[in-house]
């Protein structure tokens, strides 16, 4: 079997992923070098951030035989699916999130993708409300997948030149004080949260691409497990911080919400430390520019989670970017 590609063909992609996960399969993805995406990948399948949408099994790292595999980079012989490793971090994101949408819609259509389905019927309204339920036109539903991923990918991209557009000033700020951490082999330090997590481990892996020292507190399962457990969640970061952190380092928070309260903790306690923070965040950025311990605020204009991570993806490449240069 040829892998198919998950750019090029979302649609049958989204559909075959639809019938083994009704086959009762998991979903393994591997994304050598970049954990990150892979991860990313796993979590929102697992817990997805939309409410009313279902869990299903995916997870990042080892496969075995049953699975269906996705490979993000070059596929190897045993995939089934692959996004292409040599396309920007937005666009990747975009794919994956684009095939998680086409798959809990196909799901929806039992008659199609296979199983009993839902007992509370449709419950994608929400991502794409002009889909019935209909069970036996695949045409019809392949044609309307088809011409809303479509719209999704011209609705992110969009965003993502506006948001580059709208924080071109304070990522030349974020930059430079990037930059100067290499003077004195000061670090820089990120968080986040669930799929934030994910963002936050891949701006310290394209920091440290750049030639910088970067560490992801949200990386290590054994430390983040124990201060949830020891601590609570709300002190995730702050004991992280204490142990890491230093005056003239860099603190960064990546948040759709911009409102986590174990975030927040850590930029007041990064302030109180001498540190630079800087906070990503959606919904306009409103939160953290209402937090006086947040220096820097790089702010998504979107309701939608995953698009808000689409253009943060974006911020992170144009800032790493500006570092290199």
């Amino acid at each position: 079997m040829t892998a198919t590609d998950c750019v090029c063909r979302p649609v049958d992609a989204a559909l075959w992923l639809a019938r083994a996960f009704v086959q009762g399969r998991r979903l393994a993805v591997s994304a050598p070098g970049a954990d990150d995406h892979a991860h990313h990948v796993a979590v929102e399948f697992v817990h997805p951030v939309v409410a009313g949408a279902r869990a299903l099994p995916a997870t990042a790292g080892p496969r075995d035989e049953t699975d269906a595999y996705l490979v993000i980079g070059e596929p190897d012989r045993g995939a089934d699916l692959f996004i292409a490793g040599d396309l920007t971090d937005s666009t990747i994101i975009r794919t994956y999130h684009v095939l998680w949408e086409l798959v809990q819609v196909a799901l929806d259509h039992p008659g199609i993708a296979g199983g009993e389905g839902s007992a509370g019927g449709d419950t994608t309204g929400f991502l794409y409300p002009f889909l019935d339920a209909a069970e036996a036109d695949e045409a019809g539903l392949r044609a309307s997948l088809d011409a809303s991923a479509r719209a999704k990918r011209s609705e992110s991209a969009a965003l993502e030149a506006a948001t580059l557009r709208a924080n071109r000033d304070v990522l030349a700020s974020v930059a430079e004080a990037a930059a100067s951490t290499r003077e004195d082999h000061r670090r820089i330090l990120t968080m986040g949260n669930g799929g934030s997590a994910t963002d936050a481990a891949r701006l310290a892996r394209r920091l440290r691409g750049v030639g910088l020292r970067a560490q992801s507190l949200s990386a290590d399962y054994a430390v983040v497990t124990a201060l949830a457990n020891d601590l609570g969640a709300e002190k995730l970061f702050v004991r992280q911080l204490e142990a890491f952190g230093r005056g003239g380092d860099v603190l960064v928070g990546c948040s759709t919400s911009g409102s986590s309260p174990n975030l927040l903790a850590a930029f007041d306690r990064a302030a109180q430390m001498g540190l630079m923070t800087v906070g990503l965040s959606g919904y306009g950025g409103r939160t953290y520019r209402r937090e006086p311990s947040v220096d820097h605020g790089l702010a998504v204009d979107s309701q939608s989670v995953h698009r808000i991570q689409e253009a943060q993806a974006a911020l992170i490449d144009e800032l790493c970017d500006r570092i290199r240069s």
